[in-house]
């Protein structure tokens, strides 16, 4: 997950890709990233703390505010209405653009939208399954059921529920559906913004709402966030930690006993962020050579 070390087998482990006409390469990505998902804990490493003692310690914070939190909301009619209005619209809608996103992709032969909207509805898949077994793990009663004290199996093991408050779902979504759109779409910081600002609105909503606690969201909002990131570190063409789209290769003719040097170019590979990163090395390399030839 994003944030944790890189899934098993680095880039060059990539599956050929999920599509509608590649059915089991799409169950074999789902059921490769929920290996991955639940074994991360496995590959951490000390630099890891860095976030994952920040998002303990909001979690325990949150844990321990929560009713206290819920107790300043407003519980006026209309205001719980809208919140979770707002909070549908953005949890399904974030499912529902994903969809579009790979429809219009694969009619018009746009791989780069084809593949954003295969890996947001990938996360958004993962992150569900994830929450669901999270929800059966917990058993957290909602704000508005029981006592209100948002209790964990307040019945043992008699019942269990898919329903449960921790983590919020809705959360989750939005927040895997967020990263990968954003790690897709480099250089566009508004567009960034307004992700993110959307996901934290839904996220609250959930709260204002009543129908999660803060700890819920933060969470949940967590573990979207890190699917999302892992997702297209795994899958995502664009994504590449260590190879370059340029492969250089020198060759020798042994008839002419001449030296020469062979370039192979990825196309996938060759994104605008990334072409200006490389034009910008090159051009570096270039002034270095003539100042030393000067």
């Amino acid at each position: 997950m994003d944030g944790a070390p890189d899934p098993p087998g680095g880039p060059s482990s990539k599956p050929s890709g999920c599509d509608v006409s590649q059915l089991k390469a799409c169950v074999k990505d789902f059921l490769g990233d929920q290996a991955g998902i639940w074994t991360s804990p496995l590959r951490l490493h000390p630099q890891d703390a860095l976030w994952l003692l920040p998002l303990a310690g909001a979690t325990a914070v949150s844990l321990h505010y929560d009713v206290q939190t819920l107790q300043q909301v407003s519980t006026s009619p209309s205001r719980l209405r809208i919140s979770n209005d707002l909070s549908n619209l953005g949890a399904y809608g974030a499912i529902g653009v994903a969809g579009a996103t790979y429809v219009i992709g694969k009619v018009t032969h746009n791989e780069s939208a084809r593949e954003m909207g295969v890996l947001s509805l990938e996360a958004i898949a993962d992150a569900s399954l994830v929450t669901e077994v999270l929800k059966l793990a917990t058993n957290r009663e909602r704000p508005y059921t029981g006592t209100g004290l948002g209790r964990f199996w307040p019945d043992g093991s008699a019942i269990y529920t898919t329903n449960g408050s921790f983590p919020s779902e809705h959360a989750t979504l939005i927040w895997a559906f967020s990263h990968v759109i954003v790690d897709e779409t480099p250089g566009h910081r508004w567009l960034h913004l307004a992700l993110y600002a959307a996901a934290t609105g839904v996220s609250v909503a959930r709260v204002t709402s009543g129908n999660h606690f803060p700890s819920d969201v933060v969470v949940g909002s967590a573990i979207g966030y890190l699917v999302g990131g892992y997702v297209y570190r795994r899958h995502s063409d664009a994504y590449d930690s260590n190879n370059s789209p340029f492969t250089i290769s020198p060759s020798y003719d042994v008839a002419t006993r001449s030296y020469g040097m062979g370039v192979t170019i990825d196309p996938h590979a060759l994104h605008p962020a990334r072409l200006k990163q490389l034009w910008s090395r090159a051009s570096f390399i270039n002034e270095r050579y003539e100042e030393e030839l000067q």
